[in-house]
């Protein structure tokens, strides 16, 4: 049995499984045939070898064994080769075996009738190669390995297990049976930093665990700080005069067809985790049907893993081996990775805000034209879905010096981070957005970059961090003559005001941009500033303005069919009437705002629409409906954090307690009337 064999209780469950259905299945009496499948240097063989070695009483007959060398350097074995070593080993003398491969076939069934035989077929490359292997008896078991889903083997009734590498605390397990306990236990930060950097893939474990176990002096660090190194990490991982973690991917890609080789190079440029079709078909330049043939074909060779309809992903160390291997082209993945995602994002940012005006000129592409998502809950979704990948995307575009891609794709994030508050990466992404502005000297997207920033600072409460922004953005758009920037910049320095209770001056910077967004005319805008207008004067008291305000945005956009926009009037309409007594028309029109943010994909509105529903019922005494409500509230917005969720956390724990719940002494709030 191999040497340190560990975990795999599940793979191995699953061959118990195989083994113990066709015992007890007396109507299917074709032999046992289990599939494992994974890359090179996950420990399929070792699997096999380990569940044949403890499961030998179940086999009277005996075991046989063949590496096929499928993704060895020599030439693969042929199946004549094997089935004679077969036949050989039950006793058929060396000139009694039939040369003709059928011959050989037949003669191995007869043979094997009524045998109780487990074979294990190592390193498998097609279905051609096993299929003459596999005997007649159905007391027999064979287990195949190999990098390739042999899918072909599904007509001799295989079943396929899957191998991934190891969970990440039995790699740590494995590490630790090489290098001994008690070195893990001094340092097992960094035996689990180790354990990542191997990718927990046993050929890299077992090779890390034995430069540690020969050198007792080094500590796990050093070797931990070698292998960061990315440029170094495969070769350090590949000792010389050893099995090689190079050699093992080497050789299954010298397997690929052609097409599905140039993929492997030119994907591996991609700088997030998921590559999904488009993305790839970006990367090579072929029509997506091709790339998915391709990608299909790396997955099903163990070098890509399945992560999701069209969507795989590679192993961190077989991605270095892609990497490595030289393509001029490559240096060309980047920025046609970015360009992709650059027009699907517009086209989803199109389908959640239509009318908003935009900087980049990608826009005009597709004005008119079909929408790419049915619903803007949907596109938020595969925005948010993808953002890691866009991230990853974005700062590698700006790595690259590629401004004008930069500042582009930072712009589309503008939809995404206003439904879902993404405040860290909103922050970090427009910081990256506007440097690379700057360095393409794009007057007007910095500006516009610097507004979508200040919207963050607004919304977590940073006034003078959001004047700061839009005070630049103002004087950018001035010098640049972009009156739409300047209209943006001064809407939001009356946000920042109304956020310091400031509101006559809210309404002044409200009242200017509402001003150039006429003279623009931006009916959207317009509508828009009526609306903040209206929230500044009912904050100031003054609600009869407000009122004739907010009922000109709400007809406004109801003329234009912005839903959303409409709704959240709504809101601030129904509660203007709720103090006024009007309670059950208040509660119809939030509940009408409620259906519309179901609809919207944002947890934000949602929760909003919820705390409006929570001050209305405050109004009836009912506290129980404003816990339930402010709980829901909660639950919505808490995920995304902000402001939001310790205002709502402050209302809850400022609720009376309920009459059946004693209060505890001193610190139970009031009760209020």
């Amino acid at each position: 049995m191999p040497a340190h064999f560990t975990s795999r209780i599940a793979e191995l469950e699953a061959l118990d499984s195989a083994a113990a259905r066709q015992e007890g299945d007396p109507v299917d009496r074709s032999p046992a045939v289990t599939v494992v499948v994974g890359p090179g240097g996950v420990g399929k063989t070792a699997l096999a070898v380990t569940w044949a070695v403890r499961n030998a009483e179940r086999f009277p007959a005996g075991q046989l064994y063949a590496d096929l060398r499928g993704f060895s350097p020599e030439t693969a074995v042929p199946p004549q080769d094997a089935l004679g070593a077969f036949l050989r080993a039950l006793g058929v003398p060396p000139e009694g075996v039939p040369v003709d491969l059928a011959e050989q076939a037949a003669l191995f069934r007869t043979i094997t009738a009524g045998l109780r035989l487990l074979l294990v077929v190592d390193n498998a490359i097609s279905t051609a190669q096993v299929r003459p292997l596999i005997p007649a008896s159905s007391g027999c078991v064979v287990v195949v390995t190999s990098r390739l889903r042999l899918d072909g083997l599904h007509a001799e009734g295989a079943r396929f297990v899957d191998m991934a590498p190891l969970p990440q605390e039995h790699a740590v397990e494995l590490l630790e049976r090489s290098v001994g306990k008690s070195r893990v236990a001094a340092e097992l930060a960094d035996v689990t930093a180790l354990a990542i950097l191997c990718g927990r893939l046993p050929i890299a474990l077992r090779v890390a665990g034995a430069r540690l176990a020969s050198r007792p002096k080094w500590p796990v660090a050093r070797m931990v700080a070698e292998l960061r190194d990315e440029r170094v990490r495969l070769t350090k991982l590949s000792p010389v005069g050893e099995a090689s973690l190079t050699a093992t991917f080497d050789s299954s890609y010298a397997a690929l067809p052609p097409h599905a080789a140039r993929i492997y190079r030119l994907i591996s440029e991609h700088p997030g985790q998921a590559v999904e079709v488009g993305v790839a078909a970006a990367a090579v330049r072929v029509p997506e049907d091709e790339a998915a043939d391709g990608l299909q074909t790396l997955a099903d060779a163990s070098l890509l893993e399945e992560v999701g309809e069209d969507s795989y992903r590679f192993h961190d160390l077989v991605r270095l081996h892609a990497k490595s291997i030289p393509d001029d082209e490559r240096f060309d993945v980047v920025p046609r990775i970015a360009d992709w995602y650059l027009h699907r994002m517009t086209r989803a940012n199109l389908v959640v805000i239509p009318m908003r005006w935009r900087v980049s000129p990608v826009r005009a592409r597709y004005e008119g034209g079909p929408p790419l998502f049915d619903t803007g809950a949907e596109a938020l979704r595969w925005l948010d879905e993808r953002l890691p990948d866009i991230i990853e995307v974005l700062e590698e575009t700006f790595a690259l010096g590629n401004d004008e891609l930069t500042w582009q794709l930072c712009e589309a994030l503008w939809e995404l981070f206003m439904y879902r508050k993404h405040y860290q990466r909103w922050i970090r992404t427009h910081e990256i957005g506007i440097a690379a502005a700057q360095r393409c000297s794009h007057a007007v997207a910095e500006a516009r970059l610097r507004c979508q920033l200040a919207r963050a600072y607004l919304d977590l409460g940073r006034f003078e961090a959001a004047e700061h922004e839009c005070s630049k953005a103002a004087e950018l758009a001035r010098g640049a003559g972009s009156r739409h920037n300047e209209s943006v910049a001064l809407d939001q320095l009356g946000m920042a005001a109304q956020g310091r209770g400031d509101f006559e001056r809210a309404v002044e910077f409200f009242s200017e941009s509402l001003v150039i967004e006429g003279e623009l005319g931006i009916d959207r805008g317009v509508a828009l500033r009526h609306r903040r207008i209206g929230e500044a004067l009912l904050q100031a008291g003054r609600t009869a303005d407000a009122v004739r305000h907010l009922r000109l945005a709400q007809e406004m956009f109801i003329e234009m069919g912005e839903v959303q926009a409409e709704a959240r009037v709504c809101v601030t309409l129904a509660l203007i009437g709720a103090r006024a007594g009007e309670i059950t028309a208040a509660k119809r029109e939030l509940e009408r705002a409620a259906a519309v943010f179901a609809e919207s994909g944002s947890p934000v509105y949602q929760a909003e629409v919820q705390v409006a529903f929570a001050e209305v019922a405050e109004f009836e005494g009912d506290f129980d409906a404003v816990r339930v409500r402010l709980t829901q509230a909660l639950e919505l917005c808490r995920p995304i954090g902000g402001p939001l969720v310790e205002r709502v956390r402050a209302r809850l724990e400022a609720l009376p307690a309920r009459p059946d719940r004693p209060q505890p002494p001193e610190t139970a709030p009031a009760q209020q009337p």
